[in-house]
This record gives C-alpha cells, structure tokens and sequence, in this order.
C-alpha cells in the first residue's frame, strides 16, 4: 500500500492518487466501456435491421417463426446476456480491485489521524 502526500486529514484528490483506487477506476471503466459499446452495437443492428430489411426480416421464417420475431427475441435476451455479463465482471473483476482500495483507504485515513 502507498501513503498519501498530504497533511493531517486525507482529501479526495489524494486518496483518487492512491494506486489501488487507480485501478479500480481503470477497471470499472474497462467494464462499463466495453459492455455500453456492446449495448449499442446491439441496438444498432436491430435498428438497422428494421430500417433497412423489413421485407426479409417478415418474409424469412426460422423454424416456423419470422425472422423480425427472432430479432425482437435476441435485444430482449441480449439484453439478460450484458445485465448477467456485468454482475458477474462485478464479482470477480472489480469486487477485489473495490475491496484493495478501501483497505488503502481506510489505511491512509488512520495513518493521517
């Protein structure tokens, strides 16, 4: 763990410096970046889809259902995929980098009183 460089009482923009919140930052980040430019993506093609091939996305059937209904079917479950994607990066991606900077914290916070 690394020391604040600051007086008494610790401040935010020395505890945003400690290396631990660092990278808790940096991998909260690499976790809503990439799963929001997934999110959008799959927007964007249903978009896309509808916009510019209804008539092969109603006249097309797979297994006896249109393929307009499979692509409806996919945003709703693509949609569980990311929500089940972010809770379990939570888990084990970001939950130990959260658990790091709040021991740093806490440690700096005690040193300074």
């Amino acid at each position: 763990m690394t020391e604040l460089q600051t007086g008494t009482q610790p401040t935010w923009s020395a505890m945003l410096s400690l290396p631990e919140v660092v990278e808790l930052r940096r991998r909260r980040r690499t976790v809503t970046n990439s799963l929001g430019a997934l999110a959008i993506t799959l927007f964007a093609s249903f978009l896309v889809g509808f916009a510019y091939f209804p008539e092969f996305l109603g006249d097309t059937e797979l297994l006896g259902v249109p393929l307009s209904l499979w692509v409806v079917f996919s945003q709703f479950a693509g949609t569980w995929v990311l929500v089940y994607a972010y809770f379990r990066l939570t888990r084990i991606y970001i939950q130990p980098a959260a658990d790091a900077a709040v021991a740093a914290v806490l440690e700096n916070q005690e040193r300074a009183a």
